[in-house]
């Protein structure tokens, strides 16, 4: 995922209600949004989930600041703890569900295998990590749980992706045709070589 600032994308209520429903966030979890940008899925997810808490990660401050005034002015600050930080640098141990939707980097499946607990569901938008088998899916978003699942059978992962049996190149094709996928397609390509050594 592109460790950086993210683009300001926020997303509406009605997809952060989606993304939450598709986790089964639930008043025992403790929520993290990385890239968090004002910290709506920190507080729809306090607010309407009841999770027991919630942690924002941003690292531009000035959304950070934003994020804190927010969760400030709703009287949340109390479940709600925005950071302004590095999510790659960010102790995760006590999250239970973690979401980002930022773009995927080699590095994501091993930092996250190994930061997050057993049974802790990661969601991502657009794309499941290359190569991890989600456990469900509601597109746009993927869930993935802890120990994730890796395959080296592309062709499986990719009917995880598309909901249908595909071939390599069909994939390409959807992902370049369709607005709602959005991905960086050299590193993409790459990390797909790397991950799938039949191609």
């Amino acid at each position: 995922m592109m460790h950086g600032w993210g683009p300001e994308d926020y997303q509406s209520n009605r997809h952060i209600r989606k993304l939450l429903g598709l986790a089964r966030a639930t008043k025992r979890d403790v929520f993290y949004d990385l890239g968090c940008g004002r910290g709506q899925l920190c507080v729809v997810a306090v607010t309407e989930f009841g999770v027991k808490r919630a942690v924002g990660i941003e690292l531009h401050r000035g959304r950070a600041a934003k994020a804190a005034a927010y969760v400030e002015k709703l009287g949340l600050s109390d479940r709600i703890e925005i950071r302004n930080e590095d999510f790659i640098d960010s102790d995760l141990r006590d999250a239970t569900i973690v979401y980002c939707g930022q773009y995927e980097v080699e590095e994501d499946i091993a930092h996250f295998g190994s930061e997050l607990r057993a049974g802790a569901r990661f969601v991502t938008l657009f794309l499941p990590f290359i190569g991890v088998v989600p456990t469900a899916a509601d597109y746009p978003f993927y869930i993935m749980e802890l120990p994730f699942k890796e395959t080296r059978d592309v062709s499986l992962w990719i009917s995880k992706v598309l909901f249908r049996r595909a071939t390599i190149d069909e994939l390409y094709r959807e992902l370049d045709t369709d607005r709602e996928y959005r991905y960086d397609k050299r590193t993409f390509k790459r990390i797909m070589k790397e991950r799938f050594t039949d191609l």
